[in-house]
């Protein structure tokens, strides 16, 4: 199995990704927040940042790119490879922005499948002279799941390096269960149709991912988000509990233990505070204004405090906190006096 850190936007970049992969190393691959091509042609300096080899070092991480126009995707996908060496580039089909998708690009370009497939054969004549690879990570559709049949069929006509599902419809956002009678029609074309197939959504604890595996077992990669943020060493639980427990899924047993002692989870939260520290210095050295960096944080910690006990009350303080040496001490004090959740919820 494959673990890949799924883009969020103004969370996942650079500064994130070197944090996580410094303190929990293990993700296969990280994929950069999307890139909207501009008229100009070169990168804006944030979105060069973030790509940059230098702030991506001993990581595998793919560029995304989120546009309706194939010689946008084009164009950027040339400057990604000429300058900074990227291989594979992925399409962004799955933002379900209402303001980008007014403009059918993310998940809003699933409403027009004709246009969709015309891109998708440019993009990848194109790609096919220069040696790169295409990848997609998608929705089920704009308003109803029935549209992945035709989405499907398209995605079957090209040679895509990986094909990541969110099987959800934009108009869900990130509510209702993710379709995973949808996800089983692609699980099953996949076998024939020589793209890799990966899952995206709703995995926030080891139960979620085990049930995935036991309906689907030759899963090829999974893709984690939210679930991440909020617990960085999922992946690495993962792995512990695969190396650990039987080979047989329903054998294993129905409570995760997630720290064999206390010292053990004291440890783990003292990591956590460390990379906090991480973070913080590298915001402050590159945001201008404490605020700035203030905002930043709490992005982060809105996820990352849902993983310890009493939860709430910090995260108030965290919230209302308008100075930095405020957020810190509401911070030192979830990770002293506070213990992580026995299973990971949000």
């Amino acid at each position: 199995m494959k673990y890949y850190f799924a883009p969020l936007e103004g969370i996942t970049g650079y500064i994130y990704r070197r944090a996580h992969h410094t303190f929990y190393p293990g993700m296969n691959r990280y994929y950069t927040p999307f890139i909207v091509p501009k008229e100009k042609k070169f990168l804006s300096a944030k979105e060069r940042n973030d790509v940059l080899p230098e702030h991506n070092e001993n990581m595998s991480v793919i560029p995304q790119i989120m546009t309706n126009q194939s010689e946008e995707f084009l164009r950027i996908s040339n400057v990604l490879y000429q300058e900074y060496g990227y291989r594979e580039i992925n399409l962004n089909l799955g933002c379900p922005s209402k303001t980008v998708v007014s403009k059918k690009r993310g998940s809003g370009f699933l409403s027009v499948p004709k246009q969709l497939e015309q891109f998708l054969m440019q993009v990848c004549e194109g790609f096919e002279k220069c040696g790169l690879r295409l990848s997609v990570k998608t929705r089920i559709g704009k308003e109803r799941p029935d549209e992945f049949d035709e989405l499907l069929s398209i995605f079957c006509k090209f040679p895509l390096a990986e094909l990541i599902i969110h099987p959800r419809v934009q108009k869900d956002f990130y509510e209702h269960e993710p379709n995973l009678q949808v996800f089983g029609q692609a699980y099953k074309e996949a076998e024939t149709s020589g793209w890799e197939l990966c899952y995206n959504g709703d995995l926030f604890q080891i139960a979620d991912y085990e049930h995935l595996c036991a309906k689907f077992p030759k899963i090829s990669a999974v893709m984690m988000g939210r679930g991440l943020l909020t617990n960085p060493m999922l992946v690495e639980e993962i792995k512990i509990r695969e190396n650990g427990g039987s080979s047989e899924l329903q054998e294993k047993p129905a409570v995760l233990q997630r720290f064999s002692d206390p010292d053990k989870e004291k440890d783990e939260r003292k990591r956590r505070y460390e990379m906090h520290r991480m973070l913080l210095d590298d915001y402050k050295s590159v945001l201008s204004g404490e605020r700035n960096v203030l905002f930043k944080m709490k992005e982060i910690w809105f996820y990352m405090s849902q993983d310890f006990t009493m939860s709430q009350y910090y995260w108030k303080k965290m919230k209302k906190a308008q100075k930095l040496s405020e957020f810190e001490q509401a911070v030192d004090a979830l990770c002293r006096e506070q213990m992580l959740l026995e299973r990971t919820k949000i």
